[in-house]
């Protein structure tokens, strides 16, 4: 059954976007890509206004990361055009679930430094696993290879920024899937973390869906029975307290 998805974000998103390319300032490269990110800077217009690259260079230039739109998904972004700034901002968040977007001739040199100092930040606490959000975008696949092999568990590699961005739409709707179930498995159960993280599956899904022309239907039907649940246990509740 349909779901709202007009549920508040949180007042600090524990999910963020780390960017590392010299090239993001040009308008005429990621532009697929680009098109994922809004903004709602204008407190009196809630539809997201698309990112333009003078935001880009905005984002650049600043400290911290920003918060901004993800597919309509409340994120954090911060953008770098160095290694060492990026490093500094893996540094001060190692607490958020980060995935980063890197160009394949920074990420010779990045990739290696980031997952010596942060392999946590890369690595699922409960499974063990590798998480494979490290999205490398390049011109020549093959010309990555001999480097990217040793981090092979840990890195996508991509000569579209459209397959790219699909690919990172449907490992975020995943995590956020994930990280659900293992919310309704917590004491006390927090049923809002739980329905904000289903809902923001289930509108990745259908944008992958979208992309891909693909039906998902094994992941919308698990979606849709969790938010049901999720429900019913929050009416529930009102009830008892009534």
């Amino acid at each position: 059954m349909p779901h709202d998805a007009t549920i508040p974000n949180d007042e600090d998103p524990t999910h963020m976007l780390i960017w590392l390319d010299k090239g993001i300032g040009n308008p005429n490269r990621y532009q697929h890509l680009k098109k994922a990110f809004s903004t709602t800077a204008d407190p009196k217009n809630e539809t997201p206004l698309a990112l333009i690259d003078k935001d880009f260079d905005n984002i650049l230039r600043a400290e911290g990361p920003l918060p901004i739109h993800f597919e309509g998904i409340w994120f954090l972004l911060a953008a770098f055009k160095d290694v060492e700034r990026c490093i500094d901002c893996f540094e001060r968040n190692q607490h958020r679930r980060i995935f980063f977007i890197v160009s394949g001739s920074l990420g010779e040199e990045a990739v290696p430094k980031v997952l010596k100092r942060f392999l946590k930040t890369f690595t699922d606490p409960i499974s063990k696993n590798p998480y494979t959000s490290i999205y490398v975008f390049c011109h020549n696949i093959e010309m990555q290879m001999e480097w990217a092999l040793s981090f092979r568990d840990y890195i996508q590699i991509f000569n579209f920024d459209a397959d790219l961005l699909s690919r990172m739409v449907r490992d975020i709707a995943d995590n956020f899937l994930v990280e659900s179930k293992r919310l309704l498995d917590k004491v006390p159960l927090n049923s809002a973390d739980v329905k904000h993280r289903l809902t923001w599956s289930h509108i990745l899904y259908q944008r992958y869906s979208e992309m891909e022309n693909t039906p998902l239907k094994k992941e919308f039907n698990e979606v849709n029975a969790l938010l049901d649940h999720i429900d019913d246990y929050m009416t529930s509740s009102l009830s008892d307290e009534v």
